[in-house]
């Protein structure tokens, strides 16, 4: 073999053959596909320098266009392939929101007889040795008189199997062959748990009214939603029994966390599983035990609530809580960096957890979905560019083919799809379907109803300039910041996807307006600044990890007050950022504090304080906090500052009135000014609302649907 002119690259046990597109961990070969070789060897040949997103796609697809998704996937493999874990990243470090450094130092080396060598001990494995037996007369050897050592043929077969084994087709991805909508009543909550004995569908709805959740069940082939009767008149479902006997059902009624109960499917009376309290839970396969969280801690008990044993304590709280078909490990979702969230995996033989899927970055806000009964495939939801879509992992490897370790994705609109459900025989997931569509409305106290808004265009979170004449909203369901008359008139584009705006607010000067936003999935959330007239959005602080949201100007524009999240602790508090010095400092006597806002002339801040959803008013002077009202939400100072407008929660329980509310400065009294719609709300990020200049409500009506669909797949 001539070798005359060709080099190789190398970095630590690895060797690259850029001709033969090979790359070698030793004396063994490492198969990658031909777009992920091109990845890895763009990136070698850039030494240590910082490659771009783009001028990386542009050199593996130099004449196809191509989404970031396709190079982050190529990226997962390729650190799968290189046994590179996520959290060291000791070969490709990621740069947020610019591209990959390859940091592991290349040597380029010429080629030497040692590959040579390689390659012919590889081909005299492969060959089968014919001896010839004893002849005193030298007749000819026939194939009689012919024998095979038996280590040769061991030798062979070994050869042909690991031959085999590189160089195995790989497994089809799964895919959807067909969509059916199984029910036709349009308000399927969007996270409800969708629960399946194999003939029927256990699922939650909202009534006419869209505040009440019923509980119904449908045909896993379609056809009426039959209501159930609810044992307590407060209530969440959160899972069934493998045997479809019982469900584990948590109170809403009382306080948090809620107590647990089992009850029964068809008749019986409801006992409590100890005197356990819980947010979420989860039958095992066997039904001997139950998985739930406290805080951000996840647990395993008994039936009967005993003998509790705590599997973690984690970085957040736990929610969608899955176990797989042999009951050895427990997947559910946590809340991660940047408002985002991510599946997480606790091994419970091993007493390990571990993020499942730590270099995807293709999509944001993964939520558990579940297993395939065989345990060969499991199934969750993420948002891709806006759009909520469903899933698949492939699990266990097929002796005979090679498997994709990367997520596939299984659907791509327009629907969004929530809360993927394998069916009992593994051949269907069950999901709620959402079509996305609002209307602005806004109270008209003469006609005592409401009435659409700028003519009831899409927008969620408005906000008004000082002189009324001007507004600014988020294009629901899009996420793009808008600006654009009071009567929708002159509309401007102010951001664009991938970012998705929440919470803007005018500068009191009228000029500028404050908003919170990723800028792009994974990333976390901060405060960012942009011209009422455009031009691109500029970060207000210094980069950190807490989370930034709910941005309120001080009146002399020279700090932003906002609400402080830390990720790990999921403690919370108001900070205020100097936009002069980009410092940050947190205000005394504001833990637990959330969604302030400040008063026109700077001396208060209305805010919630978190754990107990009550409006509160805190002094900026002496930093005093007093209770307002109990039971509220999105708080808003009128222009003049004489009232605090507020919702209450939109799912809240209870008999306490619903509505929209002002607390009045001058009294220190609470008014309701509309009792709650009979109509269901929506919104991007929670079910907003707001006031006009003159203080009339304003809400975003829910024009969209939610059912139930049934896939059909395919599952190599």
């Amino acid at each position: 073999m001539s070798k005359q002119g060709k080099n190789f690259y190398e970095f630590g046990p690895f060797r690259i053959d850029p001709d033969e597109r090979l790359l070698w961990r030793g004396k063994k070969p490492v198969p990658l596909k031909p777009k992920v070789f091109d990845t890895l060897l763009v990136l070698i040949q850039r030494g240590e320098g910082l490659v771009l997103k783009d001028d990386l796609m542009k050199s593996v697809w130099p004449d196809t266009f191509v989404e970031e998704s396709n190079l982050a996937q190529n990226i997962f493999v390729l650190r799968k392939a290189l046994g590179d874990a996520g959290s060291e990243q000791r070969y490709i470090v990621t740069v947020p929101g610019r591209g990959y450094r390859f940091v592991q130092r290349v040597r380029l080396v010429p080629a030497v007889e040692e590959i040579d060598d390689l390659i012919v001990e590889t081909h005299s494995r492969s060959r089968v040795v014919i001896e010839e037996g004893p002849s005193a007369d030298h007749r000819p050897v026939t194939a009689e008189r012919r024998r095979i050592r038996p280590s040769v043929v061991l030798a062979a077969l070994g050869v042909a199997s690991v031959a085999v084994m590189v160089f195995r087709p790989t497994l089809p991805p799964p895919r959807v062959s067909r969509v059916r909508q199984i029910t036709q009543i349009g308000t399927v909550v969007y996270n409800t748990k969708l629960l399946t004995d194999g003939p029927r569908i256990y699922f939650r709805a909202f009534d006419r009214e869209g505040k009440d959740r019923e509980l119904l069940y449908v045909s896993s082939n379609g056809g009426e939603a039959i209501r159930i009767p609810k044992p307590l008149p407060q209530m969440d479902v959160n899972d069934i029994s493998a045997d479809g006997t019982e469900f584990l059902v948590v109170d809403l009624s009382g306080d948090v966390p809620h107590p647990l109960w089992r009850v029964p499917v068809v008749s019986g009376s409801p006992q409590p599983v100890g005197q356990l309290r819980t947010w979420e839970s989860a039958w095992s396969p066997s039904g001997d035990a139950i998985a739930h969280t406290v805080g951000s801690d996840l647990y395993v008990v008994n039936p009967d609530g005993s003998n509790s044993r705590k599997v973690a304590s984690l970085a957040g709280e736990p929610i969608y809580l899955h176990w797989s078909p042999d009951g050895k490990l427990l997947r559910f979702s946590l809340d991660g960096e940047g408002s985002n969230t991510w599946i997480w995996e606790a091994d419970l033989g091993r007493h390990t957890v571990r993020n499942l899927l730590p270099d995807w970055d293709g999509s944001r806000r993964a939520l558990a979905g579940g297993w395939t009964p065989d345990g060969r495939y499991f199934f969750f939801s993420a948002v891709t560019e806006g759009l909520r879509n469903i899933w698949a992992v492939r699990e266990h490897g097929a002796t005979w083919r090679r498997i994709d370790p990367g997520p596939v994705q299984l659907t791509q609109g327009p629907v969004a799809f929530y809360q993927p459900t394998p069916s009992k025989d593994g051949k269907s997931v069950f999901a709620v379907g959402e079509t996305l569509r609002g209307q602005l409305l806004t109270y008209d106290a003469d006609r005592g109803q409401f009435v659409p808004f700028a003519g009831g265009i899409s927008a969620d979170e408005v906000a008004f300039s000082p002189d009324g004449q001007w507004m600014a909203y988020v294009e629901f369901p899009d996420g793009n910041l808008i600006r654009s008359r009071v009567n929708g008139a002159d509309r401007l584009q102010l951001t664009f996807q991938p970012m998705r705006v929440q919470n803007p607010r005018w500068s009191p000067d009228g000029a500028r307006l404050a908003f919170q936003a990723s800028a792009r999935p994974g990333t976390p959330e901060r405060i960012y600044l942009i011209s009422r007239d455009g031009g691109p959005p500029v970060l207000c602080g210094p980069d950190g990890d807490d989370g930034q949201a709910y941005p309120s100007w001080t009146p002399d524009e020279q700090s932003i007050l906002y609400s402080s999240l830390d990720k790990i602790t999921t403690s919370r508090n108001l900070a205020m950022l100097d936009l002069r010095t980009r410092r940050v400092s947190a205000l005394p006597g504001t833990a637990g504090l959330w969604y302030g806002q400040i008063s026109p002339d700077g001396r208060r801040v209305a805010a919630i304080r978190w754990d107990k959803s009550q409006l509160v008013l805190y002094d900026t002077s002496s930093h005093g906090v007093k209770m307002l009202a109990d039971g509220a939400d999105y708080p808003q100072w009128s222009q003049g500052g004489e009232f605090v407008y507020f919702r209450t929660p939109y799912y809240a329980a209870g008999d306490a009135p619903h509505g929209i509310f002002r607390w009045r400065a001058a009294t220190g009294k609470v008014e309701q000014v509309v009792g709650a719609p009979d109509f269901p709300l929506t919104g991007l990020f929670g079910v907003w609302s707001g006031a006009t200049p003159d203080g009339a409500p304003l809400v975003l009506r829910n024009l969209g649907t939610r059912d139930i669909y049934r896939l059909d797949l395919d599952l190599p």
